[in-house]
């Protein structure tokens, strides 16, 4: 689990428990990858009698109930954190499974635990219920027994998916405890340590490079089936180490954030010191007596009753035509105070440097419908360096 800003595109599908579900586009290319796994490797192998239609219906049914696990999961893992007083704001499904967005992080070793926890046991609840359902719908009890001798043939569809089901759930809680944070295994770990030492930060980072170990571990594995002529499966097994090692270092990362940003506002990251663009300027002199002579990059434009707007630099783009016309003024082209594109000195310093980080332009700080400080990602980072931290 981890808060991924690479993910906001995602479409969403549903709000469940007050938690959004999103899907990423990423998402069809694993569906397609074990859809066609199954309908045209496994399940031809499994039932020769089967019709390629079975296979295909069988697979795609057993594709949409796996991501259906995936977010059974994920969803434990969310509605054990907000019974830990941890905001949720969305479940994503993507490329490499689940992501839950966590607003905070656990405030004890108990509450890490028992999110972290959450989700293998309920890979393993699955992988329970889904056997029982195969045994439920055999129609011959020692047809069952006998599958355990390959005899697969003689399994209905329903009994194959599930077994299918089965399996692959216990395979995604074991793969999770694995101890390569942030995986859930790699967070028991750290809760453990946590536990021991009393020092979240010393935990994660320790926890972070048995992390990064492990994947490592999954590179040289890759590389090991690329090398034995298993393309697919190499490549697999190198991206997941890749991420598995970007993920341990975004952690310790955020965690450092966090702290070093924990007591502050946006009013003590904020720049104070700007130039406004009174209301009624032709574009022909903002371009001139403004944006060429400054390095400022947002330009609130003020009317005698105040700011009727802001201009970004780098979003600001006229014909030169244009800027010879006398009645083309720079109010035109103001964007409005709207409170999604501008942000409040009291709100947290960490929403903040969130926000930035997804957003490649600096915002206008309001208060009382004016505009006291311009705040953008190079503010904060220049604040860490003053203060000697490293983001």
């Amino acid at each position: 689990m981890s808060t991924a800003e690479s993910l906001s595109s995602a479409t969403k599908l549903a709000r469940i428990f007050g938690i959004d579900i999103r899907v990423h586009v990423s998402v069809l290319i694993i569906f397609a990858l074990v859809v066609s796994s199954l309908a045209g490797n496994l399940f031809p192998q499994w039932h020769p009698q089967w019709s390629t239609a079975l296979n295909w219906i069988a697979a795609i049914v057993a594709g949409l109930l796996f991501f259906a696990s995936l977010l059974i999961h994920e969803l434990s893992h969310s509605l054990v954190a907000q019974r830990c007083g941890i905001e949720i704001s969305a479940i994503t499904l993507f490329l490499f499974g689940g992501v839950a967005e966590l607003k905070g992080e656990p405030q004890t070793p108990k509450d890490e635990f028992l999110i972290a926890g959450a989700g293998p046991l309920a890979s393993f609840v699955l992988a329970v219920l889904f056997a029982l359902l195969a045994s439920v719908a055999v129609t011959d009890a020692e047809l069952l027994r006998r599958a355990s001798d390959l005899n697969m043939a003689e399994l209905n569809v329903t009994t194959t998916v599930c077994l299918w089901l089965s399996t692959i759930n216990l395979m995604l809680a074991v793969f999770n405890l694995l101890p390569g944070f942030p995986m859930d295994g790699g967070r028991l770990f750290r809760a453990l340590l946590w536990w021991r030492s009393g020092d979240l930060m010393q935990a994660t980072q320790m926890a972070a490079r048995v992390g990064g170990g492990f994947g490592w571990i999954f590179i040289g594995i890759g590389i090991i089936q690329l090398y034995s002529g298993h393309l697919i499966n190499g490549l697999w097994m190198i991206l997941i180490g890749w991420f598995i090692r970007r993920l341990a270092l975004s952690s310790v990362t955020g965690l450092m954030l966090d702290q070093a940003l924990r007591g502050f506002d946006v009013s003590a990251l904020m720049r104070t010191r700007f130039d406004s663009v009174p209301a009624g300027t032709s574009t022909q002199d903002f371009i001139e007596n403004y944006l060429l002579r400054s390095h400022q990059q947002l330009w609130p434009v003020v009317g005698t009753s105040g700011p009727i707007g802001y201009i970004i630099s780098e979003r600001f783009q006229i014909p030169l035509s244009d800027t010879k016309t006398s009645d083309d003024i720079v109010d035109a082209h103001a964007q409005p105070l709207d409170t999604e594109h501008v942000i409040a000195p009291d709100v947290s310093a960490k929403e903040a440097f969130t926000r930035l980080a997804a957003h490649p332009f600096p915002l206008p700080v309001v208060k009382n419908h004016q505009i006291i400080g311009i705040i953008n990602h190079s503010d904060v980072l220049r604040w860490f360096a003053f203060h000697k931290i490293s983001p």
